[in-house]
């Protein structure tokens, strides 16, 4: 599936894998420093098309003592892994679907059949609702955009009607270093917060880097790798505080090149609507402010 809001297909990095070795070296050296931290593989990928192998790595984690595990997905395989995801220790799953009319879908997911996913999504749901279970919390997400904004109240009535969790949220540039353009982000050292997304997560290239933030998905910024020292150290060390100091300070100068030009954190977070987790906009409270 090739998505139109997405900067994966340009991607120039290596498209590889990540070893099990190495999966396993970081849960467990998760589990043992902060066992309640998000686990989420495969930010750059379609997790299911790992078959068997994603789900023998997410029981592992959690052996290894992970209580926050959270996998997303296109869904065009989940029609035969309905079973595997209920008996998986998942915390969360989240189906990225981005559309409710089957024109707008497969015009925003090019290569899927949304009639099929959507009805996929459908047995799943009322799989979990028969088998009484609370885990996981199926998540069907929306990202709004000019092709799918008139939607979002159909998609959300028709997934809260099945019971599931919806998740609203805008979409992204990817740090603006690819081709897809965001109508109303701004890039103003005037207009700016400290990125949630470089100052609260570490991503972690299949090769071991950990870069700046999820959506530096070329790695233009690299802290440290975790086959050479381990997460804890890299978090702590000269190269993250590179990233996470000057944005606390405000000195905008002072950021990688990569966030100077990423107007993406206007765009951290969604609106949860169906949980107890229901939050305002994703944008903070005074963008639409700054912007009248």
């Amino acid at each position: 599936m090739v998505c139109l809001h997405c900067s994966h297909k340009e991607m120039k990095r290596a498209r590889a894998d990540m070893t099990e070795e190495l999966f396993k070296s970081i849960v467990t050296e998760v589990a043992q420093e902060m066992p309640d931290c998000e686990i989420w593989p495969t930010f750059y990928g379609e997790a299911l098309l790992l078959g068997d192998k994603i789900w023998n790595w997410l029981d592992f984690a959690a052996g290894a003592g992970c209580r926050n595990i959270v996998l997303n997905s296109n869904g065009i395989l989940l029609g035969r892994m309905i079973d595997q995801v209920l008996n998986s220790p998942l915390k969360r799953f989240i189906l990225s679907l981005d559309g409710f009319k089957p024109e707008t879908f497969n015009k925003i997911r090019k290569g899927g059949n949304r009639n099929k996913i959507f009805g996929a999504v459908e047995e799943l749901l009322r799989r979990k609702e028969q088998r009484g279970q609370e885990h996981p919390i199926i998540q069907c997400q929306f990202s709004v955009m000019k092709e799918n904004e008139a939607e979002v109240e159909e998609f959300t009535a028709f997934w809260r009607s099945r019971h599931a969790e919806v998740k609203v949220r805008h979409m992204v540039s990817w740090t603006s270093t690819g081709s897809i353009v965001v109508p109303g982000l701004v890039n103003d050292p005037e207009f700016r917060i400290a990125c949630p997304w470089g100052n609260n997560a570490a991503a972690i290239h299949q090769n071991g880097n950990i870069v700046t933030c999820a959506v530096d998905y070329e790695g233009r910024y690299v802290a440290g790798n975790v086959r050479e020292q381990s997460i804890k150290e890299i978090w702590q060390g000269n190269h993250y505080s590179q990233v996470r100091a000057p944005h606390r300070r405000h000195e905008w100068e002072k950021i990688p090149i990569i966030c100077q030009g990423c107007p993406d954190w206007q765009v951290v977070g969604a609106r949860y609507i169906g949980t107890e987790q229901d939050a305002p906009g994703s944008r903070p409270f005074w963008y639409q402010q700054q912007k009248q």
